[in-house]
């Protein structure tokens, strides 16, 4: 599995001790954002061939797994 740059980003807050609980709602934003922006660059380069389907498929295999 992949990791996105918001889950990096996570991960290496938490490893200094960074309390990031209280920003759980900024970090699901985030994250929402970052897949937004994979799909929109997918669609760009693959505009006749991308479905949506294919591409949550894709993202849950590679980032959510």
């Amino acid at each position: 599995m992949k990791q996105t740059a918001v889950e990096w980003l996570v991960e290496s807050l938490t490893e200094l001790g960074v309390d990031l609980l209280s920003h759980n709602l900024e970090i699901q934003q985030a994250k929402a954002m970052e897949k937004e922006q994979h799909q929109q660059t997918a669609a760009h380069f693959f505009p006749t061939s991308l479905k949506k389907e294919d591409f949550e498929q894709y993202y849950t295999e590679t980032y959510e797994k």
